[in-house]
């Protein structure tokens, strides 16, 4: 439900609290001059130019920093080099960049120098089976997998069907053709709702009380699993050649109530933006949009809300760089305006809280380099970037 000049200078404040040093991004060290309109992925390409995906206007752009100057790649169709959704991009092998086209159940696959060139199938979107990378669930390693959250339901799902309580993380190698299963994560009670049916799959996302706990997840680049677990609050780690999971200690954590100015923000969020219904398989291979306003489809219900927070809320929480710092995103008290995350080694280990400035997030991670997506009060979007 949540979404989402050039200056050269950078200013890290660092302030000792009695648990954790917190760090403070406080000015970019460059940022991209043009806006977009919500932003759901970014990648920084070798060539130090940086790919970004947009949801809502259907496109792709690879930015310049360095010049403040931007480049269409591809376009929105369903031909060999076109795009119906570009959601997530994930860095491949020999400078490649993957997009994933949710609607299209395929990645358009971009070229170092941000050409597209091709387009890959995802597996088993060619016959019976059924997978879907979907928003907020993916990744990819060095060794090129490709790492899927399971979908909730299948096109052999009875409309009605309830959603199972844990979803597997599966990694993909195209080479061989074969897919395993990684690690398991925990989905909100009631997140998603929908079924199958006639070659089609239809769910509506978005559907638990609002600040329900949901577990998320990250892939570094050798392969290894975050799993970031709300109770009790702590990354588990799962390496790349299987074997037991390894714990990171427990984070205290007291639950914060949900209050009504909590209610007031995420009502009037809702307001901006409308949840999506997604259609995939079937003639014309999948659509999405949200719900009619005047009847006539599904459409959400006044949002519930529990009674109190977890310690991470939201599909944009977790992200985990290559090296393997995994960040969080906290929850706070209502009205705090700066965005706080706890930042974890690969053990698991608490080592530093990052504070950013108002109405930003954290989207991506390059060679010692994090994004981050500012959003201003008229909604629009920029993508800036800090050395970290």
């Amino acid at each position: 439900m949540r979404t989402y000049a050039f200056t050269l200078l950078l200013a890290l404040t660092p302030c000792v609290s009695r648990a954790q040093a917190i760090v403070t991004l406080v000015k970019p060290e460059a940022q991209f001059p043009d806006p977009f309109t919500r932003i759901f992925g970014i990648n920084e390409m070798a060539n130090g130019k940086v790919l970004v995906s947009d949801l809502q206007d259907k496109v792709v752009q690879m930015i310049d920093f360095a010049s403040g100057k931007s480049e269409k790649v591809g376009r929105e169709g369903q031909g060999p080099t076109e795009y119906a959704m570009p959601a997530a991009l994930y860095p491949m092998p020999k400078g490649e960049t993957w997009l994933n086209d949710m609607l299209g159940r395929r990645f358009l696959v971009i070229d170092a120098a941000g050409k597209p060139v091709r387009t890959v199938p995802l597996p088993g979107s060619g016959g019976g089976g059924f997978i879907a990378m979907m928003p907020g669930g993916g990744g990819a390693d060095q060794n090129g997998h490709l790492y899927f959250q399971s979908p909730p339901f299948s096109p052999g799902s009875g409309p009605g069907s309830p959603p199972p309580d844990s979803l597997a993380i599966l990694r993909w190698d195209g080479v061989k053709a074969s897919m395993d299963t990684t690690a398991w994560v925990v989905m909100a009670k009631g997140n998603i709702s929908g079924g199958g049916g006639g070659g089609r799959v239809m769910f509506r996302i978005g559907g638990a009380k609002m600040f329900t706990p949901e577990e998320h997840w990250g892939v570094a680049e050798d392969g290894s699993v975050a799993r970031v677990m709300h109770s009790p609050y702590r990354v588990v780690w799962y390496g790349p050649k299987g074997g037991a999971p390894a714990a990171g200690p427990i984070q205290p954590y007291t639950p914060l109530p949900v209050t009504q100015s909590d209610k007031t923000d995420v009502i009037e969020a809702q307001k901006k933006q409308r949840p999506m219904l997604v259609t995939i398989g079937g003639p014309g291979g999948g659509r999405a949009s949200p719900p009619p306003s005047g009847g006539g489809g599904p459409q959400l219900p006044a949002p519930e809300f529990a009674d109190t927070k977890p310690p991470f809320y939201g599909n944009n929480s977790v992200v985990v760089s290559p090296e393997g710092e995994v960040w969080v995103e906290r929850t706070q008290t209502a009205g705090t305006k700066n965005p706080l995350y706890d930042v974890f080694d690969r053990a698991g280990k608490l080592v530093r809280k990052v504070t950013l400035n108002p109405r930003s997030v954290v989207r991506g991670f390059g060679k010692g380099t994090v994004y981050v997506v500012r959003t201003d009060d008229d909604d629009l979007q920029y993508v800036e970037r800090y050395r970290r």
